[in-house]
């Protein structure tokens, strides 16, 4: 549907960074409606699970919804226990999850602050990360619209890579660090103009030296 919509406008690149067997932790940044259903259709595989605000669920046919795509629920802004336990097992089980790190849709449309979940999941399953960037979904479809516009819109896949426990100096690499190191793997991404608060790219690049390694 997209495809055929926005004949011409539409482009995904990287697909080639998206392991294809192995637990695998997507990070997309979210500033659309459209982001949600859009970053899965285009992962390479079929075992891909979403994250979903638990709003999504409080009508039998919303939750149906979003089930048929493998979404489940979580309490944003919280430790919400049984989602953590959920995401962990999808891990294990050797499976993809899906994530928004900055635990909302950001309305302005450039990156927000990242909560510190991607970054504790990423570390405690010891997986590879993938960044997603979505570039002009608000514009297509802006918060209110009943109908997508047309305009152009890309969905790139960076370099694969993990997050570590410790730095080589042995100092610990908190969850905030390894939420933010995703947040920057995000932003190389995107356009300057979108970047938000990780648009001084050199000075979080020196802040988590060590934080992550290629997979």
């Amino acid at each position: 549907m997209v495809r055929t919509y926005l004949l011409g406008l539409f482009e995904v690149t990287g697909i080639e960074n998206v392991p294809r067997t192995g637990p695998l932790i997507i990070c997309a940044n979210h500033s659309a409606t459209l982001d949600p259903p859009l970053v899965p259709a285009f992962v390479p595989r079929a075992d891909t699970w979403t994250m979903a605000k638990a709003e999504f669920f409080r009508t039998p046919v919303m939750a149906l919804i979003f089930r048929m795509y493998h979404a489940f629920p979580v309490v944003r802004h919280t430790a919400d226990r049984t989602a953590v336990r959920r995401a962990l097992d999808i891990l294990k089980a050797g499976h993809v999850l899906l994530m928004y790190p900055e635990g909302t849709r950001v309305e302005s449309g450039v990156l927000g602050p990242a909560e510190p979940g991607a970054g504790f999941l990423a570390q405690k399953a010891a997986c590879t990360v993938v960044p997603v960037a979505l570039v002009g979904t608000k514009k297509v479809l802006p918060k209110g619209a009943r109908w997508p516009r047309r305009g152009k819109v890309t969905i790139s896949f960076g370099k694969p890579f993990v997050l570590l426990q410790k730095r080589a100096d042995g100092s610990r690499v908190s969850h905030d660090e390894a939420s933010d190191a995703i947040m920057v793997a995000i932003a190389e991404l995107l356009p300057p103009e979108q970047r938000g608060v990780f648009s001084d790219l050199e000075s979080h690049r020196r802040r988590l030296a060590g934080v992550t390694r290629l997979a």
